[in-house]
């Protein structure tokens, strides 16, 4: 069988833990305190290498214990400037406009981390950018989440010289650990909670901003930088992505046996690479079926039994309970609430 994934590979840069370590010993902490209990220490951290995402997570679980500070995600995203995120930043430092700038970051975010994945799509008069989970461990996700939105508004204001009158709007999939008037101040924009997505929203007018550093030289060369690093990428650092590209050419959701016979693997292979990245097939299963429950019970008549059949459920009930078990609520209450 071909191997998707190398057991004990580590992908995620290093760049963005340094940078929460530095946070922290502002705050007091030792690095050793920050690294506890993950075979890291301040020589590996001066090294231009990569952790697993085991390793991360076990990093801001201590930052998290540590700090007591349920707003570290969005702390540690305003201290990273565009800089912090390698050629992917330059490339959309020299980009011509926004929306040059957000897809440049969109299509090589990757190259920085497979945590989450990041999305982009318009909807009415917005532009819409979505955060799903990968790698990152539950627990984890709201810090990584706040961390991404943080950066992306402070990088945003930057581009296009918005100061913080950057209009926005952010929706979190989860309940505040903190009041929600802090979450407002420190990203300066409306936060919405228990909503089906993590989302930044703004305005689609913003998208034809220009950047006032934009060079078509310095971002041919940037680009030319993240392709280079795409390519280093081996095939199972996406293997998340590559399965969930599989459901969508399938349109089906099949058991384990049969995707690995599809991706040329084994199911206990592909259980092993998936347990790597800290998720199961079964979670990537519910992912999709809750994104496309909610993408049809949004933007389609399609009655909850049609919907129910599409996502493979034999029984509507099934499907009610496991849309309950995602987002509080019925089918149909979801989509009477729209």
């Amino acid at each position: 069988m071909t191997s998707l994934y190398s057991h004990q590979r580590s992908f995620l840069t290093i760049d963005y833990l340094s940078q929460l370590i530095t946070l922290m010993g502002q705050m007091g902490f030792s690095t050793e305190q920050v690294l506890a209990n993950t075979q890291l220490n301040a020589q590996i951290m001066q090294l231009n290498t990569r952790i697993s995402p085991m390793q991360y997570h076990t990093v801001v679980e201590n930052a998290l214990s540590l700090s007591q500070d349920p707003l570290l995600g969005i702390k540690h995203g305003q201290g990273l400037n565009i800089a912090s995120h390698g050629f992917v930043g330059f490339a959309a430092m020299a980009a011509d406009n926004l929306d040059q700038a957000l897809s440049l970051a969109i299509r090589y975010a990757r190259t920085r981390t497979l945590l989450a994945d990041i999305r982009f799509h318009k909807e009415d008069d917005s532009a819409v950018v979505q955060i799903n989970r990968l790698a990152s461990m539950p627990s984890t996700f709201p810090f990584v989440v706040e961390n991404i939105i943080s950066s992306f508004l402070g990088v945003a204001r930057f581009l296009i010289h918005q100061s913080d009158q950057m209009s926005a709007v952010v929706k979190l999939s989860y309940a505040p650990q903190a009041p929600v008037s802090e979450y407002e101040r420190l990203l300066g924009v409306p936060v919405l909670f228990n909503q089906p997505h993590n989302q930044v929203c703004f305005p689609e007018y913003l998208l034809d901003f220009p950047v006032s550093t934009a060079n078509s030289t310095s971002r041919g060369l940037a680009e030319s930088e993240c392709e280079k690093l795409l390519a280093q990428l081996d095939q199972g650092q996406d293997l998340v992505i590559q399965i969930r590209h599989q459901l969508e050419k399938m349109k089906a959701f099949p058991t384990l046996p049969v995707m690995a016979k599809s991706m040329n693997s084994s199911p206990r292979t592909l259980n092993r690479q998936l347990a790597q990245l800290n998720t199961t097939y079964q979670h990537i299963i519910d992912d999709t079926r809750r994104e496309k429950a909610i993408d049809l019970l949004s933007h389609s008549t399609t009655n909850i039994e049609q919907i129910a059949a599409q996502l493979g459920y034999n029984d509507p009930s099934n499907f009610g309970r496991a849309f309950r078990r995602w987002l509080g609520k019925s089918p149909r209450a979801f989509r009477k609430d729209l």
